[in-house]
Parts: C-alpha cells; sequence; structure tokens
C-alpha cells in the first residue's frame, strides 16, 4: 500500500480540527450565554475569549488549506472521502495516449 501523501494528512488533520473547533465553539458559546445570563462576569470573559479563539483558530486552519489546496489543485479537506486519485486518468492509461495523425487537405472540385 503506498504512503499517504503529505497534502492528504494535512488534509484530514484539517478537517477534523475544524469538527472539534465547531464543537467546542458551541459549547463555549452556550457556556458563555450561561454565564453571562446568571450574573457570573468572570466565567462569561474566559468563555467569550475561548469561543473567539476557536472561532479564529478553526477560520484561519481551514481557510489556509482550502487555499493550498486550490493553489496546488487537490481536493479541498473532507472527512468522507478517504481516497484521493495520485495520477490523472489519462496518464493511468498509457493506451488512450495516441498520436494523432494529419489529415491531409482534400481538395474539392
Amino acid at each position: 500500500m503506498p504512503m499517504t501523501p503529505s497534502w492528504v494528512r494535512r488534509n484530514h488533520f484539517t478537517a477534523w480540527s475544524g469538527y472539534f473547533c465547531a464543537l467546542v465553539g458551541f459549547a463555549t458559546l452556550a457556556m458563555t450565554l450561561t454565564a453571562a445570563g446568571t450574573g457570573h462576569t468572570g466565567y462569561a470573559m474566559i468563555g467569550g475569549v475561548l469561543f473567539v479563539l476557536t472561532l479564529v483558530y478553526g477560520l484561519t486552519l481551514i481557510s489556509t488549506t482550502v487555499h493550498r489546496d486550490h493553489l496546488d489543485h487537490h481536493a479541498t479537506p473532507n472527512l468522507l472521502a478517504d481516497k484521493w486519485d495520485q495520477t490523472p486518468r489519462a496518464l493511468r492509461r498509457r493506451a488512450m495516449l495516441r498520436a494523432v495523425r494529419p489529415q491531409r487537405a482534400r481538395i474539392r472540385p
């Protein structure tokens, strides 16, 4: 089995990190709103800072990886696709790559 390319490993890391950042973000948002609603301002500030840091980290990680993948013409981060295409289809099938013969121009009377 061939080694997994580095860009696929980077995409898997980014996809899982984005997933966990979303989970932590929703949890800290709920905790922050609950703390602010009950009058615990210290906990609300801590939760708000954690929410913002999680949101910034997740968005930065995903946007830079997607930008890099667009430049390198790779697939974007995805948790559902574990396969990648190593070479284009035309290069895998050498039989498809044949020289095109030039046709002679026919002169019509």
